[in-house]
């Protein structure tokens, strides 16, 4: 009986004995931090739901985090970066991707849909009135 409770509480216990990563790294400078922490804000994890890079732990997004931080350690620059993290995990990794044929859905469909609501509302008003109805 004690071995169970113990196998139990011991299971419980499990998932917070979990650590989050914790990254260390060390920039050359407060110009440089910023200038990296900016761009891993500016990146989706792919792994996760609409996190960023600095917000998420998934395995991929620290792998990215690190290259992004590598990258700025070497004097890249943040068109050059995006550049790369784009052509590795396509337009989804970027909050704001650019207006191309890839991503003209992705742009055009909230106004296609907030027309088509407002189309319909007006058509359904419309026919109320028609009708007499308060």
């Amino acid at each position: 009986m004690v071995k169970s409770i113990l196998l139990l509480v011991a299971l419980l216990m499990a998932p917070l004995a979990c650590g989050q990563v914790v990254d260390t790294w060390a920039f050359d400078s407060r110009e440089q931090q910023q200038v990296a922490l900016g761009i891993a804000g500016q990146l989706r994890c792919p792994q996760c739901q609409n996190q960023n890079l600095l917000e998420s732990n998934a395995p991929v997004a620290v792998s990215m985090r690190h290259e992004v931080f590598t990258m700025v350690r070497e004097g890249k620059g943040e068109a050059e970066i995006m550049a790369f993290m784009t052509q590795r995990y396509g337009d989804f990794v970027r909050y704001s991707p650019p207006l191309n044929a890839g991503t003209a859905l992705l742009w055009g469909l909230p106004m296609v849909m907030l027309f088509a609501v407002a189309l319909t509302a007006g058509l359904a008003i419309r026919r109320q009135r028609r009708r007499g109805e308060p």
